[in-house]
């Protein structure tokens, strides 16, 4: 697939940042985001008129509407400063790409590979070693030779997490179809909140050297990855849940909810998937936003997010496998027990992990190869899939998730997209898990 570059500009607000709003302060979560990015990928049908005829003023109506976006949420046009504490809201503004791709779009997404996907994002990598006078968000706008379009980009994970890149993209989307009342800068968005509740490190050095090994191991690890898609029907999640239920029911447990089941159902399959000498711990990103006393906004700024974790202790013998009935309780209780305390505990003033970093302790050390944890993140209940920027909603919405990583999505007609990332050999094992597959619609494509 070819892709040509046919320019490069900066965007930057509509309206200049008023000075009293031209220092940014990081929280602690936010600095343990710093040098991460979020890469996705949203393919528009031709059959959306998105190119039908005027493609120029469909670029301009984007940056347009990107530059009042920006207004609202003026942190992401600033550059972060040395002190790796704050960003200085100065207006220098995003990088605005523009392509042609050399492709029919419906010929990639039939036999889409991840490789072509990145080429449609200005970076695929999830790390950023000097973030320090960079952009903090860049959009790349595709245009494939069919007049399908597809819309790449990273953003800085220091200022969006899941949560609010949803309500970011839905209102450039609403501006894009001029449906969106500005209200004026700050409208719809609140900044610098959590910093009170988790002050920021003056001394990131050994946080840095944490990160910089971690993501070493990472881009090791992405050697020998493959993702697929997976999807989940509304029907067969419904019959998940109630054979869980069915089988704790004398625990008295309650049904539980689709992204519990799910989870469960996943991590079992990996499990069972890894050889018997490994354990697979898992980690669940989770918004703190409603979980905080009293709770935050949930238009906060910033990277808000608790990885809940859970053991599972199940060792497996011969043939023996280990069922998401075994799971669900303990993903459950992992969840439930993330609340204001916890992240207190681990991320405020005199928190756990914070103290650590205080201490110059190092938190990612040579990775142990018995044991490699299973991260999920759930991104159901959020609009990705009605991002709708005047030509109607996404066909396709792809996120690079990383090795050992799960993104869950909402598909059509209540339905979940599973999107993961592990090792080749163990993603083929996988796929012969038939207990996994009987949930899992017709065949997993695409497959990237």
């Amino acid at each position: 697939m070819k892709v040509e570059i046919r320019s490069k500009e900066i965007v930057r607000p509509s309206s200049p940042t008023p000075q009293s709003l031209k220092s940014y302060k990081f929280s602690f979560l936010d600095q343990l985001a710093l040098n991460v990015r979020i890469p996705f990928v949203f393919f528009y049908d031709s059959s959306s008129g998105a190119y039908s005829h005027d493609h120029i003023n469909t670029i301009d109506e984007l940056k347009k509407s990107l530059s009042k976006t920006l207004s609202l949420m003026y942190p992401l046009a600033g550059r972060v400063k040395e002190d790796k504490v704050t960003i200085e809201c100065n207006d220098e503004g995003v990088e605005f790409i523009v392509a042609d791709v050399v492709e029919i779009m419906s010929c990639l997404l039939e036999n889409p590979e991840m490789e072509k996907i990145r080429q449609l994002s200005p970076s695929a990598k999830v790390y950023e070693p000097q973030p320090v006078g960079k952009v903090l968000l860049a959009v790349q706008v595709n245009r494939f030779s069919c007049g399908g379009i597809a819309i790449g980009f990273f953003v800085s994970h220091a200022i969006l997490d899941g949560s609010t890149l949803a309500k970011f993209l839905e209102i450039w989307a609403s501006f894009n179809r001029g449906l969106f009342n500005n209200g004026g800068i700050g409208s719809g968005f609140i900044s610098n909140h959590s910093t009170i509740l988790f002050p920021p490190l003056t001394d990131t050095s050994a946080l840095e050297r944490s990160v910089k090994m971690a993501a070493e191991a990472i881009q090791q690890e992405e050697k020998h990855m493959v993702v697929k898609r997976f999807v989940i029907p509304a029907n067969a999640i419904a019959q998940l849940r109630e054979e869980l239920i069915c089988k704790e029911n004398n625990k008295g447990l309650r049904w539980p909810s689709r992204t519990e089941a799910i989870t469960a159902l996943v991590w079992a399959a990996v499990i069972n998937a890894t050889p018997p000498t490994q354990t697979v711990p898992l980690s669940c990103m989770v918004d703190l936003r409603g979980r905080m006393e009293p709770p935050l906004p949930p238009n906060c700024l910033g990277n808000l997010t608790y990885g809940a974790t859970a053991h599972c202790e199940a060792a497996k013998h011969g043939s023996a496998v280990v069922t998401a009935a075994q799971l669900v309780e303990k993903i459950r209780d992992s969840l439930r027990a993330v609340n204001d305390g916890a992240a207190r505990k681990m991320y405020g003033e005199g928190g756990l992990l914070r103290a650590a970093f205080v201490r110059g302790h190092e938190m990612a050390r040579k990775k142990d190869s018995s044991t490699t944890t299973l991260y999920t993140s759930s991104l159901c209940r959020m609009p990705y899939y009605e991002v709708d920027f005047g030509w109607g909603t996404p066909r396709l919405v792809v996120n690079m998730v990383k090795n050992f990583m799960v993104l869950f999505l909402d598909a059509s007609n209540g339905g979940v997209e599973v999107w993961m990332g592990l090792p080749k050999q163990l993603m083929h094992t996988l796929t012969q898990d038939q207990h996994f597959l009987a949930y899992v619609s017709a065949s997993p494509k695409p497959k990237l």
